[in-house]
């Protein structure tokens, strides 16, 4: 089961900006391109294209967007870490992130998911247990998206289950006790001691003529 926290389509919107790529004819990317078609001269290294996209040249559009992926990344890798630290031994590896490229040549996290095991135990003590500790990792961030709401929906209906087997449980074993005949037999014993039955003979008077 995956906690699918933050997706593209969900959560915090990313402002569109422009959209940078190979068919992009801006002069951050044609220059980018040309460094990379470029001959190299010896003893001469190459542009990156993180080094092209400096602060300095981003457009305000372009600083805006900048600005919004990486206040995004900061919040998709926090949720993500919430869900792993509450999911604990339950949580299956780490955290998967979907990534979008910034203006600065940057790939920046705007999604992702943690997967984590709900399944029943070897018995129904276990069961719930583990059912509480998936539903307050999905609902550990403090903005659980709709699947992380969910999952816990899903969890607490478990640990309901759960929690109602063992209460059942409970309730034989009471009746089991309740007619228990070495039971029974101890507490006619018990009764007995404590309230003894008078004798008949103790009441009989001889008279002689």
């Amino acid at each position: 089961m995956s906690i699918s926290s933050l997706s593209a389509s969900t959560g915090y919107p990313i402002s569109s900006g422009l959209q940078h790529g190979p068919a992009c004819n801006c002069p951050s990317c044609t220059a980018a391109r040309m460094a990379s078609i470029a001959t190299p001269v010896a003893g001469v290294t190459p542009p990156s294209p993180s080094a092209i996209y400096s602060g300095k040249s981003l457009s305000p559009d372009q600083q805006k967007q900048l600005d919004e992926l990486r206040a995004r990344d900061a919040d998709v890798r926090q949720h993500e870490q919430a869900h792993m630290a509450a999911g604990g031994a339950l949580v299956s590896g780490g955290a998967n992130y979907s990534y979008q490229e910034g203006p600065d040549g940057k790939q920046y996290a705007i999604g992702g998911e943690v997967s984590i095991r709900l399944s029943s135990g070897q018995s129904p003590q276990e069961t719930l247990s583990n059912a509480k500790q998936v539903a307050a990792a999905a609902l550990a961030p403090t903005d659980p998206s709709g699947q992380d709401r969910a999952v816990a929906a899903e969890a607490e209906q478990m640990a309901q289950q759960a929690q109602s087997e063992i209460d059942k449980q409970q309730q034989q074993q009471v009746q089991q006790a309740q007619h228990n005949p070495a039971i029974d037999t101890a507490k006619a014993i018990f009764a007995a001691i404590a309230h003894p039955q008078p004798s008949s003979k103790g009441n009989a008077v001889d008279t002689f003529a």
